[in-house]
This record gives C-alpha cells, sequence and structure tokens, in this order.
C-alpha cells in the first residue's frame, strides 16, 4: 500500500502529499504513515529516516510488547490495538524525529475514526508536535477499547437470561469458559498498555507542556476504567464457574448420600440371604414350613426400621 502523507505548511494549514518527493521543504510538520508498508518502503526507515537497526527489526518482524524508547535523536513508541477477528494484540510503532512523525502498521487507522480531522480540530491554527499526534492516535486506541469492555460486560451481565431455559450445564460452562479466554486475550492488551500509559506520564522528556498532562490523565482514566470493568467481568466469571462447581458437588453428594443408604438398607438382608445360602445340613430353619416366609418377614422388617429410621434422623 502507498505511504499516506500529511504536512503542515507554513501557515499551519493541513494538506496531504501524493509521495516523499512531493513534500514542501518549508512543511512545518510531516507525517508519514507507512500502512502494510512494503519491503522496499519499509528499507526508508533505515535509509531516509535513518532509525535503530534494532528499532526497525521489531518494527518490521514482530509486534512488540508496548513501550517508549528514548534515543539520541529520536523517540520511539509502540501501541497495541485489539484485532476485531481474534481479540489479538495489533502494533502501531512510532518513530518522533525532530517535526517528523512517523507510523508503521499494518491495518488503516481509519477504522479508530477520523484522526485527521481531531487533529485539525484540536490544532486549528497551532503549529503541532509529534507527540501531540501521538497523544490523539493514543486517545483513539484506547477509546476503541470500550467496544470489546462494553461487550464482555453486556455478555456477563446477560448471562442469567441466557442460560435459564438451559437444559444441561454443559453450554453454560461452555460459555463460561469462552467469555474467560476473550477476557484473558483484552487484559493482555490493555495491561501492558496501561504500564505503558503510566511510564509515558512519568517521563518528563515526551510531555512537553501543560496541555499534554491532562491529556494524558484523561487518557490514563478511561483505561482504568475499562480495566476495572474487565476485572469485574472476571471476577463475576469466577463466581459463576465457583457456583457451577459448589452445585455439582452437592448433587453429586445427594447421589452418594442416596446409594449408601440403599447399600445399608440391603446390607443385613444380604447378611441374611448369605448366612441361609451356604447349604449346612444341620441348619434346622431349612425344615421349618414356615421358615421362608418368616426369613421374608425379618428382612421386610429391617428394611422398614431402618427406612424409618432413616426418615427420623432426615437422611431421605
Amino acid at each position: 500500500m502507498p505511504i499516506f502523507i500529511h504536512y503542515q505548511t507554513a501557515s499551519k494549514e493541513w494538506k496531504q502529499a501524493e509521495n516523499i518527493t512531493s513534500v514542501p521543504g518549508d512543511a512545518l510538520f510531516i507525517w508519514y504513515d507507512f500502512v502494510n508498508a512494503t519491503s522496499e518502503e519499509s528499507k526508508l526507515l533505515a535509509s531516509k529516516f535513518h532509525f535503530n537497526t534494532l528499532a526497525i527489526e521489531d518494527t518490521v518482524k514482530t509486534v512488540s510488547r508496548p513501550k517508549f524508547k528514548e534515543y539520541q535523536d529520536y523517540q520511539f513508541l509502540v501501541y497495541h490495538l485489539i484485532n476485531p477477528k481474534d481479540y489479538r494484540a495489533q502494533a502501531i510503532n512510532l518513530f518522533m524525529k525532530g517535526h517528523i512523525l512517523v507510523t508503521y502498521h499494518q491495518d488503516r487507522l481509519k477504522r479508530l475514526g477520523n484522526i485527521e480531522g481531531a487533529i485539525q480540530k484540536r490544532y486549528p491554527s497551532q503549529l503541532v508536535t509529534p507527540a501531540d499526534i501521538a497523544f490523539i492516535i493514543l486517545d483513539f486506541i484506547v477509546d476503541s477499547y470500550f467496544e470489546y469492555v462494553y461487550h464482555i460486560e453486556d455478555e456477563v451481565f446477560s448471562f442469567e437470561d441466557r442460560h435459564v431455559n438451559d437444559a444441561t450445564d454443559n453450554k453454560l460452562m461452555e460459555d463460561v469458559f469462552q467469555i474467560r479466554s476473550v477476557i484473558i486475550k483484552i487484559k493482555r492488551v490493555t495491561m501492558p498498555m496501561q504500564e505503558l500509559i503510566q511510564h509515558v506520564k512519568d517521563e518528563t522528556s515526551f510531555i512537553q507542556s501543560k496541555k499534554q498532562k491532562m491529556y494524558i490523565h484523561h487518557i490514563e482514566d478511561h483505561i482504568i476504567k475499562q480495566i476495572h470493568i474487565i476485572k469485574s467481568a472476571q471476577e463475576m466469571t469466577g463466581d459463576i464457574r465457583d457456583n457451577y462447581d459448589s452445585l455439582n458437588s452437592y448433587r453429586l453428594n445427594n447421589v452418594m448420600k442416596i446409594l449408601t443408604l440403599v447399600s445399608v438398607i440391603f446390607l443385613p438382608l444380604t447378611l441374611i440371604t448369605g448366612i441361609y445360602g451356604m447349604n449346612f445340613r444341620n441348619m434346622p430353619e431349612l425344615q421349618w414350613d414356615f421358615g421362608y416366609f418368616a426369613v421374608l418377614a425379618v428382612m421386610l422388617l429391617i428394611s422398614i426400621v431402618l427406612i424409618i429410621y432413616f426418615k427420623f434422623k432426615k437422611w431421605f
């Protein structure tokens, strides 16, 4: 894809250049936006801008953890977007050098919103710096997390309504583990980003004005709110899982109790049956005409007594 180039003219107007050579020499600010760059375009990071080789390698070949790093004549930032397909991290790499900002990423930033419009609205006739644009991009990225965070919150809060008529528990637990899987993936993006925002907030060399300091506090408030919602949703799904385990244990205990009581009832009956089934010659009861009926009556009486006893103890 082409490199999108935005620049601020000497009269502080925002314009877009078709290629690198068409950028005027008196431009006050230039933003080079590399989108899904080819290998030839990626080589410009070293040949034109002279960025560090290791930083370029991290940018082109890997998805680095969110970070802020300061070199001798430029600064390097890595932000993370959430991929809407699988909730994994997508890196947005920013190089800030003098009046130049270079961003390198895979997808167009337009899916975050109208960043160019936000820049012009926030700085209509003011000179902007790479840090100003970096904060606006960071704000758009953090705000994009709300879509996924609120979706998870809605899924958890509507959990009971969705499963009230479920005939089995399998679907219920599949849904719980699916939600927890998404929560973990989102946390893997948001929590490192919170650490980055905290680091940038404490980095005095990066924040150059009171307006930027207020802006980073605003962004930090948003991501703290998101993380609190995610943690709350995770705790609620944990409670649902624990309740499910407790219910299963209760059901299993009830089954084991019934089976134990049945075994206790049949134990003396089995003993009697075993004694009279040994077929010794000298067993007087075997010759008794009413012996069979007497043994059945005794066995029935034992069963009734045991059942009454268990009922009295409220074990049934």
